[in-house]
């Protein structure tokens, strides 16, 4: 038997829209997307002391590129959490892009609701930036949740909460939760000293007894009369450091160990100090190499050791060479430095200096290229310990303005083929160390050689002597 149950389709249609109409109170499905985060001012990894006063800083990504009707924003809301203490005229600022907006704020228990005298309705993609003054709580919390939502002209939740992320693209405290530590601060560091460097550079050499105290996260280094900080440090057990680079003149340095960035100890004893004008040259470079490739020579070399290197010069026989300085860059560690010149017979001498920020020079390194038109040196001797004698430089330019497989074939007296030497067409210069194909040395004596490039060749004798 049937029930009285029966709903009719117009009572069935009403009730849908009944449902869907109060739903529609409670939220939006929006298709605005937002990502924020939270941190103090002074110190990025939302960490906070207890019973203080703070800034609070929300950074907020909103995309309206896919905005639709009804999803324009008037109210930004904050969910505060308990024990922190926020009133109507906490709000400093609220910016769009670096626009700050007319707002009207309200605070309704532990929800504080930023109303914009002027909604937001474009389409456009922008970094919204809330800046609020706090009273922090008076107990220890691991974690104080914060939650942000829009709402739209008719005070409707524009989708859901805003989502925590890395908005304001820094390595930081990308939530909305902050840490409230004890609001007690480190000891002051003791045996802090500062000491110039000795060997004539005007660099400061920093060093301490690391804090004993656990909650400690690194120290904040001054510089000057002014509280201003010269250098973070990361880490506890951080025990020295240097300034390197200071100018002229006398500085007070002292140190302070931090919990937080808004909880640091009393400074340390002040250190004073005087820096004289920098008088040490740098390091030279290390390992100069230079290559040839038809008209074109490559200098190669890895970077001075000293921190105050600014740039290098790139000198042939003793002249700077056409844009021979380069710009020293502290995240390099190889250079390269090429450039257009045929290279004369003879010797030409390469050197590459460094130089600091008041213009003191290393020692120079160098490389000398040999460019000769017959063998040298004739004679040589393999088994000398001098590189200059002990194998024989066959050059290209013995064969002149031809190009192609370049080669070299080493023949005794007899005929009878010793060694065969080839190189691609960009090589300059073929050296025999006077060994036959085996490996091994061969005997003293007048050897025949004949150099080969494409189709041409020349030949020749050359001695060799053990």
């Amino acid at each position: 038997m049937v029930g009285k149950m029966f709903i009719n389709y117009r009572t069935l249609k009403l009730i849908f829209f009944v449902i869907i109409g109060c739903f529609s109170e409670l939220v939006i499905w929006a298709a605005v997307t937002s990502m924020g985060e939270i941190n103090a001012r002074g110190d990025d990894r939302g960490i906070v002391p207890t019973s203080s006063n703070v800034e609070l800083i929300f950074t907020l990504n909103i995309d309206r590129s896919r905005a639709e009707p009804g999803e324009e924003i008037k109210t930004i809301e904050i969910t505060i959490p308990p024990g922190f203490t926020i009133g109507v005229n906490d709000v400093i600022s609220v910016m769009r892009e670096q626009t700050e907006l007319d707002v009207r704020p309200e605070v309704v228990g532990r929800i504080l609701r930023i109303v914009l005298v002027k909604e937001i309705g474009d389409f456009s993609s922008s970094l919204y930036q809330v800046v609020l003054r706090s009273k922090t709580p008076d107990a220890i919390t691991q974690t104080a949740k914060f939650k942000v939502i829009l709402r739209n002209l008719q005070d409707i939740a524009i989708g859901e909460y805003i989502k925590p992320g890395n908005a304001d693209g820094r390595p930081n405290n990308n939530d909305f939760s902050l840490q409230i530590i004890p609001n007690i601060p480190p000891d002051p560091i003791i045996n802090f000293e500062a000491k110039v460097d000795e060997n004539g550079e005007n660099d400061v050499y920093l060093s301490w007894l690391p804090s004993k105290d656990q909650d400690v996260t690194g120290y904040f280094i001054y510089r000057g009369a002014e509280e201003e900080i010269l250098m973070t440090l990361n880490g506890r057990e951080t025990r020295q450091t240097i300034d390197t680079n200071v100018p002229v003149g006398s500085y007070r340095y002292s140190i302070r160990a931090f919990k937080s960035q808004l909880l640091k100890s009393m400074a340390s004893q002040s250190q004073v100090i005087t820096v004289s004008v920098d008088t040490a040259e740098p390091l030279p470079i290390i390992n100069l190499t230079i290559q040839t490739f038809g008209e074109t020579v490559k200098l190669i070399w890895v970077s001075s050791p000293s921190r105050d290197v600014k740039k290098y010069q790139i000198l042939r026989d003793e002249i700077l060479v056409p844009d021979g300085e380069i710009l020293a860059d502290s995240k390099k560690k190889e250079y390269e430095f090429d450039y257009q010149y045929r290279l004369p017979k003879g010797i030409t001498i390469y050197s590459v200096l460094a130089l600091d920020e008041v213009g003191n020079k290393s020692k120079s390194t160098t490389q000398t290229i040999r460019i000769f038109e017959k063998p040298y040196p004739n004679p040589f001797t393999p088994l000398s310990d001098n590189p200059d004698f002990n194998k024989i430089s066959f050059p290209k330019r013995a064969l002149k303005d031809v190009e192609g497989q370049f080669s070299v074939s080493i023949f005794n007296l007899n005929g009878t083929l010793v060694r065969t030497l080839t190189a691609d067409a960009l090589a300059t210069k073929l050296e025999w160390d006077g060994k036959n194909e085996a490996g091994s040395i061969v005997e003293s004596g007048i050897y025949v050689y004949q150099v080969k490039v494409g189709d041409v060749f020349s030949t020749g004798t050359v001695v060799l002597a053990k």
